[in-house]
């Protein structure tokens, strides 16, 4: 699946929102690692990312490609500042109406709409796929996430505690969201 719009940002400055080409996966990494060292958030540290820039340009041919999963990233002066995606929960007959969905935006971007206009780019996707239900998991600290997640209407359906263990030994639990198409 392939989109492209742009829109302005709530400080004037325009973004450009469109599915990433293999072209830009170095970007791509690099985006990630930075959102993995600047919270707690996210999946991965920034030094568990270690596919080389070749198997991130082929996943994202993958994306391209697919009639049921999309990537959209944020470019702002020709740089990814954030990106998401959906993507099935798996590919088997009981699944198909089911996609997961990820974002990740850089700090300093916090705050300037970026996070809405790609979770609302990706849930008209997901209905044009033929999903039903979108589906995440979302650290339970993450106050800002979860509201940008109610105010589109997902609902939290549960917990999963102690789902993350931290290098200090710590534990995140992750609340588990979905949004009915």
């Amino acid at each position: 699946m392939i989109y492209y719009n742009k829109l302005q940002l709530k400080n004037g400055d325009i973004c450009t929102l469109k599915s990433p080409t293999r072209n830009d996966a170095a970007q791509v990494l690099q985006h990630m690692i930075l959102t993995s060292e600047e919270t707690d958030n996210m999946l991965r540290y920034p030094e568990e990312f270690q596919r080389p820039v070749e198997a991130q340009a082929n996943f994202l041919s993958q994306f391209e490609a697919s009639d049921n999963a999309i990537m959209i990233a944020a470019f702002l002066n020709g740089n990814i500042v954030a990106n998401g995606s959906i993507q099935p929960v798996a590919n088997v007959q009981k699944c198909r109406h089911r996609a997961e969905f990820g974002i990740s935006i850089q700090k300093k971007y916090w705050g300037l709409g970026i996070g809405s206009s790609i979770l609302s780019a990706i849930m008209e996707e997901a209905k044009q796929a033929g999903y039903e239900r979108i589906e995440l998991e979302v650290v339970s600290t993450n106050e800002r996430a979860i509201a940008l997640y109610e105010k589109f209407g997902f609902h939290t359906y549960g917990t999963n505690p102690k789902a993350f263990k931290c290098k200090d030994g710590t534990y995140q639990d992750l609340i588990l969201m979905a949004y009915e198409l």
